[in-house]
């Protein structure tokens, strides 16, 4: 039987990551890369136009995009003519996109936070009114969430 995840660690660990100055989806996703053992320095390459909602233009939050990518890294295809898999990702990022909107009422950055990032007044206010402090606590539960979710497959 597989060893079920830490979700409260991997928070842990993707906090430290964003405290060294990467964005949530580069955090988010080194922190799995890390727990599962993934070598190399694709991610977070792969992440890093993810974060503040895409180039840090309010869509698909990081630590969403991030999330996504998890699922790939523990269960994504290596084999094209894997449809079965393909599917079973689908069915899980599909099963995943449905909770985090239950949970936070949006998947955007900007239905989460309410503001433009790449407006400069705007990231402004985001720093001066708790807006870290926010991404924080969406970063908790999406990796709790996650792991729920990871931990069932």
């Amino acid at each position: 039987m597989e060893e079920k995840m830490d979700a409260k660690a991997i928070s842990e660990k993707a906090k430290g990551y964003f405290g060294q100055g990467y964005n949530w989806a580069e955090s988010v996703s080194l922190s799995f890369k890390e727990y599962f053992g993934i070598e190399g320095s694709i991610i977070p390459k792969l992440a890093t136009g993810f974060g503040g909602g895409v180039g840090r233009k309010g869509s698909l939050c990081g630590a969403f995009t991030a999330s996504i990518m998890a699922i790939g890294m523990k269960m994504g295809r290596t084999d094209p003519k894997d449809r079965e898999g393909l599917l079973k990702v689908y069915d899980k990022c599909q099963q995943f996109w449905e909770q985090f909107e239950k949970e936070f009422g949006s998947r955007d950055c900007y239905g989460l936070i309410g503001l433009h990032l790449d407006d400069p007044e705007e990231s402004k206010k985001w720093l001066t009114t708790g807006g870290r402090e926010k991404c924080t606590g969406i970063v908790e539960k999406t990796t709790q969430i996650l792991c729920e979710f990871l931990n069932k497959s």
